[in-house]
């Protein structure tokens, strides 16, 4: 089984209707809402030190680098 699809079970949120961003605090979730337009369904705590916060947004799953590289 390939990685991506390993991933895919455990996934608790549909990528085809959500689109999730970790964060250090809740703040940075307003932040990306503001700054890319996307609206905040909710936020999601974390087990990771660092990126305390799953930011969740409503709209498919988007990738920074895809903007990146346009």
């Amino acid at each position: 089984m390939s990685q991506s699809s390993d991933n895919e079970d455990y996934l608790d949120y549909d990528p085809t209707k959500e689109n999730v961003h970790a964060a250090v605090d809740p703040e940075k979730c307003k932040d990306m809402e503001r700054r890319y337009g996307w609206r905040l369904k909710r936020i999601k705590r974390t087990p990771n030190p660092i990126l305390k916060v799953d930011c969740i947004f409503y709209g498919p799953q988007t990738s920074f680098e895809d903007e990146h590289y346009d």
